[in-house]
């Protein structure tokens, strides 16, 4: 009997830990972005020469609530065509752009040098969101190809 209590009670005792500590993770992004704004957010004479905020970088136009989803919609779904139309985004925007989809914002990097760069600057052990990763990581298995 104990046994099989233990048992039972195991997985929920781990999942409520877990929902716990992402909790906790959320509440400290949170802060930190809030400690960010409130104190020593770097402004635009700040930044070095050739550098622009966040509010600054191009982004192309798009519906209020939607972003730009009609034109990464009508991209190709071919690996491909989704390359042909991310070199046309970085010929027309540069080589630093941002691009809205459905509320949420993708910085896109050209140059592996800049990537390198904002990863160095992120800390030692950067972190990628899961909520990021997952699609793709979903997306690869059930194309039966290499996950992230």
């Amino acid at each position: 009997m104990d046994d099989t209590l233990y048992l039972v009670c195991s997985p929920l005792l781990i999942s409520i830990v877990v929902s716990l500590i992402n909790a906790l993770v959320k509440l400290y992004s949170l802060l930190r972005f809030l400690f960010k704004i409130f104190h020593g957010v770097q402004t635009a004479n700040q930044l070095a020469d050739g550098v622009r905020s966040f509010e600054e970088m191009p982004v192309p136009k798009g519906i209020p609530l939607l972003g730009d989803l009609i034109s990464f919609l009508m991209a190709s779904s071919e690996f491909k065509g989704r390359m042909a139309a991310l070199k046309s985004a970085f010929k027309r925007y540069g080589p630093v752009f941002k691009r809205t989809v459905l509320g949420h914002t993708v910085v896109f990097i050209e140059d592996p040098k800049d990537v390198e760069t904002v990863f160095k600057a992120d800390g030692r052990y950067p972190r990628r969101p899961d909520d990021i990763v997952k699609p793709f990581r979903v997306y690869f298995k059930s194309r039966k190809m290499p996950t992230l």
